[in-house]
């Protein structure tokens, strides 16, 4: 099938709290309609709304039997208002805000943790957040087949736009593929950023040339600029665009020239809020509510913010919050507690939407709420967050309100009020919305019919530069470049617009996992591809490391192991996803590499422990458990060892037990107190260290048996992937002092990081051993390094596990040590 076949332009809202679907015809006239979606509304029946909320229940084997022969669901799970319902009743049982997971880049995204710290469900029975996402996608789909496929208009012949924050970042928007393409979406879905459809859907009715012009200027009088803001049940998506008169057309120009950075603010904070503002209440002073209760406290929180903002009222309107009870005393169980109408705008409007002045800033520190695993920003101001966004921009000149959570007039009142203080008294106009809820869905759709027609489109190019970090190349600032990062992808590049960088003397080593940390930047507007610039905290965002592998067997000429010069070309496709790759530079090989994110990262905190969803404390962010001070001086005291000359003396000996324990001396704490983050935090201070090995062999040793101390057990900690990547080197490099000594501690070393080592590479360590294992004589390190590489290929185990048997029991017999092989089997 082609898209020649297709007849309609459907757009669809992939939201955190709601979803909702859209179509316009691509032949004749006709605006865009929303589809209403069947959905259970409960066990007596369903009903059909134009909204479908991203709520997904693993219902009982009761409430299954009871709908059992019913099509309309996703799976085993329900999708919907009766999901949503049950999120109150049976939290543990109800996957939610899938959406904000796919730009946690700190969580593997494909691995199955929703719902979030749910006791309730065995691993195997929850999802991950892109198949959650592909579910409520896979669902929406149906409904579509079920009313029109008959007709001869299938889903997958449609013309399809998925919509997502336009602060999504490459990473993000690739998971928002992965789950269309698990629902089963054709494989030419586009993306379009939610700002952009919410202004698409604004021009469908509106003729701007003549509503921005209505009021004096005192600027260019040919020139506007739109803000949209766009909050929604989980974030808080900010764009600017420029609209310019065009005296050959009717039609003015519109340009996007701004969006803002990933901000995880929107409706869940506001219920959470709530949620704890009514805790004490409920639980009592000084006390807390059980995981299930707090779980159903937010539900009722959720269902309450909706209730009360809904519309108008006294400021003493009284509203009540209640949970029920359990088991048989459900009844008598049962708490209430009561808050009034003006409490919540206080909440709301003084922690959300406080007023600040232009120059206020987010306030960032470490103490940021992280309910349900997910990192909130420490500032839940909405407002600082959109004066930081506006700072150094044009000036504002109409406001476009989107999303469920600014749906309250009184909160778009306060914006509008906040931007005509930032402007020394011009207050912007509001443009009208009248479907918050359905907006995005709608442009969407039109997007779609647009671009079938090539007419009217705005012009939006990549909303963010991307950057790799890139060793050996020094900034065109001449600054110090700690870490040198080259431009590969401008901001406001064109869809499928090529840039090559070829200048940069690129060498990748062959048959080897070759890895670049990308970063996005929506404050570089002047970076050009193959500039290289400063690295500065709060300009960048960290994406997930791009990786590849170059083969030589798949080559001829490189050398396994060689060096490869390469140059890089990067591209966004007309999809909206980006594509980076490494193109060889050898005249004898004409060959490219694309370099791919990898989204499995090991960290903490992410694997949806049981309880996860109630401990708060737990799931805040883990920091070096010293000082920043302790911590520096700590550092310095590393490299001030490794600088130092080799010493015969016994007694100035550098051994890593003498380092270790002068760095327990500076933080004023044992070792063993020492928690992950601070461990990887002196690891840089050997990394920088990694040549003075060839001082002497005490050196080496010291140095091999810091590395393993610092990175054990090679995972757990973000970015950890990239610390065994730097390690790796030292494998590649080989010991410094060949002998006994130095291969004793190597083995110690990856066994002691082997969790985080790939499967390549453990099965590099074990090809080079595999014969001295063979041969009865391996030493005891080697032995237990073997037992510890679990990734290594099931039939080299099973002659490992026939090997250590059979010497085990033959040094048994003769009642000589053992151990080793026993431990490693």
């Amino acid at each position: 099938m082609t898209k020649d076949r297709a007849r309609f332009a459907i757009g669809i809202d992939l939201g955190t709290t709601n979803s909702a679907l859209a179509f316009a015809p691509l032949v004749g006239e006709g605006t865009p309609e929303v589809l209403l979606v069947p959905q259970w509304e409960g066990l007596a029946g369903l009903t059909e709304k134009p909204t479908l909320p991203s709520f997904l229940y693993l219902p009982e084997e009761a409430v299954a039997a009871h709908l059992r022969g019913e099509e309309v669901g996703a799976g085993q799970w329900i999708v919907g208002l009766f999901a949503r319902m049950k999120a109150s009743e049976a939290p543990g049982r109800v996957a939610h805000s899938a959406k904000s997971w796919l730009c946690h880049h700190a969580a593997d995204r494909s691995a199955p943790f929703l719902p979030w710290g749910s006791t309730v469900l065995a691993r195997e029975q929850k999802i991950s957040p892109v198949r959650a996402s592909a579910l409520i996608l896979n669902y929406l789909r149906g409904i579509w087949n079920s009313r029109f496929a008959q007709a001869g208009f299938a889903f997958d012949d449609q013309d399809i736009t998925v919509t997502v924050p336009a602060s999504f970042d490459a990473a993000a928007q690739r998971l928002t593929i992965t789950a269309a393409e698990e629902a089963g979406f054709p494989g030419d879905v586009r993306l379009l950023e939610e700002p952009q459809a919410a202004f698409y859907c604004w021009l469908e009715s509106h003729d701007p040339a003549r509503e921005l012009w209505q009021r004096p200027d005192n600027g260019d009088a040919g020139l506007r600029h739109v803000l949209v803001i766009d909050i929604g049940g989980g974030t808080s998506d900010f764009s600017i665009f420029e609209v310019r008169l065009n005296e050959q057309t009717p039609d003015p120009d519109i340009r996007r020239v701004a969006v803002s950075e990933h901000t995880l603010l929107g409706g869940d904070n506001i219920d959470l809020a709530v949620a704890h503002f009514l805790e004490p209440r409920l639980a009592g002073a000084g006390s807390r509510l059980s995981g299930p209760q707090w779980d159903q406290l937010v539900a009722a929180c959720r269902h309450l913010k909706e209730h009360a903002l809904a519309a108008t009222g006294p400021p003493d309107e009284r509203f009540v919050v209640a949970l029920a009870g359990r088991g048989s005393g459900m009844v008598g169980g049962s708490q209430a507690a009561t808050v009034m109408r003006a409490e919540i705008e206080s909440l709301l409007l003084d922690g959300f939407f406080p007023f600040c002045d232009a120059a206020a800033r987010p306030y960032r520190t470490h103490a940021a709420l992280r309910e349900w695993g997910l990192p909130y920003p420490s500032d839940s101001a909405i407002t600082r967050h959109l004066a930081e966004f506006l700072n150094d921009r044009p000036r504002i000149d109409a406001v476009l309100f989107n999303g469920g959570s600014v749906r309250p007039p009184l909160l778009r009142q306060r914006l509008r009020e906040q931007i005509g203080g930032w402007q020394d008294g011009f207050v912007p106009q509001v443009l009208e919305n009248e479907e918050p809820d359905l907006a995005v869905a709608r442009g969407a759709a039109r997007f779609g019919a647009l671009l079938h027609h090539r007419s009217g489109r705005i012009a939006a190019g990549a909303a963010a530069a991307i950057f790799l970090e890139v060793e050996g190349i020094q900034a065109t600032d001449r600054q110090t470049v700690r870490p040198p990062l080259v431009c590969v992808l401008p901001q406001g590049a064109a869809p499928s617009q090529l840039f090559e960088i070829a200048d940069l003397g690129l060498k990748l080593r062959t048959d080897q996992l070759v890895r670049f940390q990308a970063y996005s930047s929506t404050r570089k507007s002047v970076s050009r591809a193959g500039d290289i610039v400063s690295w500065s905290e709060g300009e960048f965002h960290p994406l997930p490391p791009l990786q590849t592998i170059v083969r030589t067997a798949e080559l001829s000429g490189p050398e396994a192991g060689g060096m490869l010069p390469v140059g890089l070309t990067a591209r966004m496709n007309a999809l909206g996803l980006l594509h980076i790759s490494c193109v060889s530079a050898d005249p004898a090989v004409q060959q490219s590499w694309p370099l791919e994110f990898n989204m499995r990262e090991h960290v903490q905190g992410v694997a949806g422990a049981p309880g996860a969803g109630r401990a708060r404390e737990a799931n805040a962010p883990i920091e070096p458990n010293a000082s920043a001070d302790a911590l520096e001086t700590a550092r310095r005291q590393i490299g001030i060892v490794f600088t130092q000359p080799a010493n015969n003396s016994k007694k100035n000996k550098i051994t890593a037990a003498t380092i270790l324990k002068g760095v327990e001396r500076i933080l004023a704490s044992a070792r063993s107190e020492w928690n992950g983050p601070l461990l990887r935090a002196l690891w840089p201070a050997l990394e920088e260290r990694r040549d003075d090995r060839r001082r002497s062999a005490d050196h080496e040793e010291a140095w091999l048996i810091m590395a393993g101390f610092l990175l054990r057990p090679g995972f757990g900690v973000v970015r950890d992937d990239l610390r065994i990547d730097a390690l790796w080197r030292v494998h590649d490099d080989g010991p410094c002092f060949p002998g006994r000594r130095i291969k004793s501690q190597e083995y110690i070393l990856w066994r002691r990081v082997a969790g985080g080592l790939t499967r390549e590479r453990q099965t590099r360590l074990m090809a080079g051993e595999i014969d001295r294992i063979r041969s009865g004589r391996a030493p005891d390190e080697l032995v237990r390094l073997a037992g510890s590489l679990e990734l290594i290929h099931h039939d080299t185990k099973a002659e490992l596990v026939r090997c250590f048997c059979d010497i085990a029991v033959t040094l048994a017999r003769a009642k000589r040590h053992c151990a080793p092989y026993l431990a490693a089997l």
